[in-house]
């Protein structure tokens, strides 16, 4: 079994040796050999938007293996000639719902997705949203870049961001688990947003990228259970609020501005 560390130098080599100019973010391999070293050798279909030079594709098959199926998409016309060299290409605007959709229709069901497209907030959000409605029970698909949220160039994202929007998103995996305490959360009224994120597992988040993970069990309602042994006739005393210390002061995680918020408990 390769380590990761072996398959994150594979990768850097690939990278080196692609035959056409790419260029990536550093930190990227390390998450790149994270999420998806586990397609390494297999027959996977793996997705990436914004191919620019081609040189990611051939990256990309290099490392994940010739039998691998790898599918290029952008919005230049001339990214077509790499179809010449293996590669399937479609060309398109990946913010239209429309074009995911008939694209689908081709391509089938795929492992995993890469959006390095045009890094707009709404076209990483129709790129999230329509290709959840591909990807295989155990895919991923994965934004990166995105930075982009936060820059002065894309300003007019504003709060509704596409990373504010994945943040959001992890919501609807908390949601999941609301039905346990009867009236301890608001009622879950946005049944289309449950449905829509009902196949995602765990949503992580890296530096400049964020993964949506699925999984076939994903949809599963939670329940509390007890084990084989059942539960006592009398359990122990709940200590969690019987602590003296009631909220602590904590410098809150915002890398934009410094500032201080009391947390309180009970």
């Amino acid at each position: 079994m390769v380590s990761i560390q072996q398959s994150v130098q594979d990768l850097i080599n690939s990278y080196n040796n692609s035959p056409q100019p790419s260029f990536k973010v550093s930190n990227y391999f390390h998450i790149y050999a994270d999420l998806f070293s586990h397609l390494r050798g297999t027959d996977c279909t793996f997705v990436e938007t914004g191919i620019l030079n081609g040189g990611s594709l051939f990256m990309w098959r290099d490392w994940l293996g010739p039998q691998a199926r790898i599918i290029g998409l952008d919005l230049n016309p001339n990214a077509a000639k790499w179809r010449d060299h293996g590669f399937e290409i479609y060309i398109g605007d990946q913010g239209d719902p429309n074009f995911w959709q008939e694209t689908f229709k081709t391509i089938g069901q795929f492992d995993a997705l890469l959006d390095d497209g045009g890094h707009q907030s709404f076209q990483q959000i129709v790129t999230l949203t329509e290709s959840l409605k591909a990807v295989k029970p155990s895919g991923l698909i994965v934004v990166e870049d995105t930075i982009t949220s936060y820059m002065r160039e894309f300003a007019n994202h504003g709060d509704h961001c596409f990373l504010n929007y994945a943040k959001s998103a992890t919501d609807v995996l908390v949601a999941k688990s609301a039905g346990l305490w009867d009236g301890e959360f608001n009622p879950v009224n946005n049944q289309q947003v449950m449905q829509q994120f009902s196949k995602i597992h765990s949503i992580e988040f890296f530096s400049g990228i964020v993964a949506f993970k699925v999984a076939p069990y994903a949809d599963e309602n939670p329940e509390l259970i007890w084990n084989a042994v059942g539960r006592p006739a009398n359990t122990e005393f709940d200590y969690r609020s019987a602590g003296t210390t009631k909220s602590v002061s904590v410098n809150w995680p915002n890398p934009f501005v410094q500032e201080n918020i009391v947390v309180r408990g009970y």
